[in-house]
């Protein structure tokens, strides 16, 4: 199957502040301007899910604004990793989210912000960079074990890698620990990644019913959670699957679905790669 890339576009959650019971009340004010930060960050996430990357960018740019006037080094970063995603200049602003984990004197925030340069580096051709991916994502999850959802981010960096590298046991144990903390967690969509991954190791190992049990699976969330652009991928997925065990009408009529969601989502770039698919038939 081949490898759709679907861990760069995780939802990322709101940064939320507690108190503990016994401590003075905190004006409401207090907040709204990180809690706008985060909700525009999850909106960035959305639009970036959807191909919508100059809405993304008015996202990210405001909330990454808000989150300085506060002076959120988190909130500064996750701002900082949605926009380095797409624009011109990533490796900058992966460096200066870098520069700003290092700042705050906090381990976690550098175990965090290490993760956006770990994950660019799994596109690369060069092995030794897809190495030193898996390195940086294995100390993040150690990083980031009180911080569940970031460490199963982590650890599905950490997958991919070992996939690209060939390790495909390890990378289905390290797939099956981040999936039992997004299950419980109710991260439906950073589930459906975790057997979308899956699924593609088995089908590129040519087991192909644990590869339908986890596109079936992954399908499943991506449902629940309403997810256009994880729901086209996952029938585009069982399209290729269905291609390989030889089944080419199966493999057309995954398509169509795949190009149904794709074309009500209006995204552009992947309706055009399945309508090209598509031809073949």
């Amino acid at each position: 199957m081949r490898k759709i890339n679907r861990i760069c576009i995780g939802l990322i959650s709101s940064i939320l502040l507690f108190s503990c019971s016994s401590a003075p009340k905190v004006p409401p004010e207090i907040v709204v301007t990180r809690n706008e930060g985060g909700r525009l960050v999850q909106l960035g996430a959305k639009a970036l899910r959807e191909g919508a990357q100059d809405a993304a960018r008015d996202y990210y740019t405001e909330a990454y604004r808000l989150f300085t006037l506060v002076d959120e080094p988190e909130g500064r970063i996750r701002a900082l990793d949605g926009l380095s995603r797409f624009a011109p200049n990533g490796e900058e602003l992966r460096v200066q989210a870098e520069r700003i984990a290092q700042e705050s004197g906090k381990d976690d925030l550098v175990a965090l912000a290490s993760l956006l340069t770990a994950e660019y580096d799994l596109h690369s051709t060069d092995k030794a960079l897809v190495e030193k991916a898996a390195e940086i994502a294995f100390r993040g999850a150690n990083g980031l074990s009180k911080r569940p959802m970031d460490k199963a981010r982590a650890l599905r960096i950490y997958a991919s890698a070992l996939k690209t590298l060939g390790r495909y046991p390890e990378a289905l144990k390290v797939l099956d620990e981040a999936a039992g903390i997004d299950k419980g967690k109710r991260a439906y969509i950073e589930y459906a990644s975790d057997k979308y991954l899956s699924a593609s190791i088995y089908s590129k190992t040519d087991r192909y019913p644990e590869a339908w049990t986890n596109l079936w699976e992954a399908l499943d969330y991506d449902r629940r959670a309403e997810n256009a652009g994880g729901i086209g991928a996952d029938y585009l997925a069982m399209a290729l699957v269905s291609e390989k065990q030889g089944n080419r009408e199966d493999a057309k009529k995954f398509l169509q679905r795949s190009l149904d969601v794709y074309t009500a989502a209006r995204m552009k770039a992947q309706i055009e790669d399945i309508q090209n698919r598509l031809k073949n038939y």
